[in-house]
């Protein structure tokens, strides 16, 4: 009996359907479950997306938040339909669709997308810098030090369980890159705390993006927000574009947005520290035998693909920070 079937039983779809139409006034006719807790909702000339959350207030505070950086001048977003639907004792948001340019997702596979990506990275932390005070009480500060050190601390337990995979002394190495980068990090420690404040995404993956039919780049997802320095996110960023830049700091920095923080030591630091791979291989210790049959093809190919472009480029940078 699988998962689908089950879905199909218990008829959640229907009953949101159903629900939907009657408490939101719109003539809806189709519903299409996309991933886990997300379906597309259809009426005859228009499409909206409805995403569950984990709760009303922080449905509330993501309505309130996108309200307000859309009154600031940032319209490169979705706006949330004005009211929060619980069914079942489960809540939900309705949101504009934001129609792709084509049936790809976005992605960091050219340095075109890499920097429409930076501008719009750049102007959402300009947009959010301004209203900061509005949501302090309500989104948390966000501390990569203690984020990353507890990373590293879980990634050790975490790699004594392979201890007898080929690939522990390679484990071990990337473990060291993270002790290193973070010792480098705790002698900066202002520079992770450095005002001005704005709000920062918290998930520049490309999946958070979209291209619309115009063109125009879209953010989306704000599940992860919280109160940093602008050069936190971009920190994640330069994380994310590194694998297709293949590891190459001269590629990485020749993006105008970027070449500000190419003798920035705390910064040059924490890009030694090995947060995907360490993110990965402690969900994959956390997961069981058949789930961990099912991910291996791919954390393999995350660690080992491009493993001596990463450790040349730990290993130079590195060297200029020493010096």
């Amino acid at each position: 009996m699988n998962k689908r079937y089950l879905k199909d039983r218990d008829g959640l779809n229907d009953r949101l359907l159903l629900f939907m139409k009657k408490n939101t006034g719109l003539p809806f006719n189709h519903i299409q479950q996309i991933k886990h807790g997300v379906w597309l909702l259809s009426t005859s000339h228009d499409i909206w997306v409805l995403k569950e959350f984990p709760s009303k207030y922080k449905l509330s505070v993501q309505i309130a938040f996108t309200k307000e950086l859309k009154e600031i001048g940032f319209t490169k977003t979705y706006s949330f339909f004005p009211k929060i639907f619980n069914m079942e004792d489960r809540i939900y948001g309705l949101l504009q669709y934001i129609e792709s340019s084509d049936k790809s997702s976005f992605q960091y596979d050219s340095d075109e997308n890499i920097e429409t990506a930076l501008d719009t990275i750049t102007y959402f932390h300009t947009a959010t810098s301004k209203f900061v005070p509005s949501f302090i009480e309500y989104i948390p500060i966000f501390k990569q030090l203690s984020k990353w050190e507890k990373r590293l601390v879980d990634y050790y337990t975490c790699i004594n369980l392979h201890r007898f995979n080929p690939a522990y002394s390679h484990l071990k190495r990337l473990a060291q890159y993270g002790s290193w980068a973070l010792q480098q990090m705790n002698e900066h420690m202002s520079y992770f705390e450095k005002k001005p404040y704005c709000i920062i995404h918290g998930d520049v993956a490309s999946h958070n993006f979209i291209k619309n039919k115009n063109g125009v780049l879209y953010m989306i997802d704000f599940d992860l927000i919280s109160i940093a320095p602008p050069h936190i996110d971009i920190l994640q960023f330069c994380n994310r574009i590194l694998p297709s830049l293949e590891w190459n700091e001269e590629r990485l920095f020749h993006f105008e947005k970027l070449r500000h923080l190419q003798h920035v030591r705390p910064f040059l630091a924490a890009l030694v520290y090995p947060t995907d791979i360490f993110r990965e291989w402690i969900f994959y210790s956390n997961v069981n035998i058949e789930e961990q049959s099912k991910k291996w093809n791919y954390i393999q190919k995350l660690t080992f693909k491009q493993y001596k472009e990463r450790q040349a480029f730990y290993e130079r940078i590195m060297k200029k920070i020493e010096k």
